[in-house]
């Protein structure tokens, strides 16, 4: 029975938290509860005395009673013994060194977001705004004109005179107001499509970034050994982004090199760009390799640099692929599947 009673209480859901009992009230309350437990035992063994003298009871019937008020009390001094509060360990050189990145992580966050807010608005303001506003003002100026054409107006001095002429330089400003129209278009095209692209939603990882190597001033070649799998929209953004950081900062240093670009999928999404350029850099706080490292780091992934003086610069990434628990790994898949995904590996 005391073994049911145990299982019984260790089966329990553990308890809320409560308010902390010191370990002087905790003690007291012990001994009260020994006390009451050793009184009322006495009291039943006593009472269970006169009944089995009275009515001839066997003195075999009540042990299990009195084993039955014994479990309880120690069954009751155990759940008293789990209220006492348990002093957590203190903090040790790992730990602050965890809540130094959390705190570190979190600054390049809060920056990083600040960073891509000035550059929406720097390509906004220097790129489609000043598209729109030339347009407007030729746009303006043409409906002037053939404002004045219509009520046969003399224009302003050195303006043309007569109405056809001035019909003609509308034209002229409408024409080029529409294409300042298809300038804006573009550059704000090209500003969304450093936010997201849609042909990363909509095509794939493989196929956006050909088409961003494709408009890159920098040669580039794209490696693609196996067909890459559906990837999750974050793990895809953050590969793309990465390339897309990586070919900037070659065009920017070294725009006469040739690059190579490397995507592969086992378990992991793994991404390598290689350029001959000079080499020499380095992942320094507030710069474009410090950024992809914290991009990469807040979806669980890596990034290596390899960039000595007289090149070439290699950035090697491994981003893991968020799958749901219980779900087989893209490596394990290709196996069921018959799919050598080994360096040089051919799909049989």
């Amino acid at each position: 029975m005391l073994s049911v009673l145990m299982a019984t209480v260790e089966a329990m859901p553990p308890a809320p938290p409560r308010r902390e009992i010191s370990a002087r009230a905790l003690f007291w309350w012990q001994v009260l509860l020994g006390v009451g437990i050793g009184a009322g035992l006495v009291v039943i063994l006593l009472a269970l005395l006169a009944v089995s003298a009275s009515i001839g009871w066997s003195v075999v019937a009540w042990p299990p009673v009195i084993l039955a008020w014994v479990g309880l009390g120690i069954a009751g001094l155990w759940a008293l013994e789990r209220r006492k509060p348990v002093p957590l360990p203190a903090p040790g050189p790992a730990w602050s060194a965890h809540v130094r990145e959390l705190r570190s992580s979190r600054l390049e966050i809060v920056n990083a977001f600040e960073i891509e807010r000035r550059r929406i608005e720097r390509d906004l303001h220097d790129g489609a705004q000043q598209h729109l506003v030339a347009s407007s003002l030729q746009i303006g100026e043409a409906v002037l004109l053939l404002s004045q054409a219509e009520q046969g107006q003399k224009g302003q001095e050195g303006d043309c005179s007569e109405p056809g002429d001035r019909r003609a330089v509308a034209l002229g400003l409408l024409e080029r107001a529409q294409d300042a129209t298809d300038a804006a278009l573009a550059a704000l095209r090209a500003t969304v499509a450093g936010i997201h692209p849609a042909v990363l939603s909509d095509l794939g990882l493989e196929v956006a970034v050909r088409d961003l190597t494709d408009r890159s001033p920098v040669t580039v070649d794209v490696r693609v050994p196996h067909p890459l799998p559906p990837l999750p929209e974050p793990v895809a953004a953050a590969a793309y982004f990465l390339v897309a950081e990586a070919l900037t900062n070659v065009a920017k240093h070294t725009p006469d090199s040739r690059a190579t670009v490397l995507l592969a999928c086992d378990d992991d999404l793994r991404v390598s760009i290689v350029d001959n350029g000079l080499g020499g850099a380095q992942v320094r706080p507030g710069h474009g390799l410090a950024g992809m490292t914290e991009r990469l780091a807040a979806f669980g992934g890596a990034l290596q640099v390899s960039s000595p003086l007289g090149g070439p610069t290699s950035l090697s990434a491994r981003i893991p692929l968020l799958l749901d628990d219980g779900e087989v790994g893209i490596g394990e898949l290709a196996q069921e599947r018959g799919v050598d995904r080994t360096p040089g590996g051919q799909a049989r």
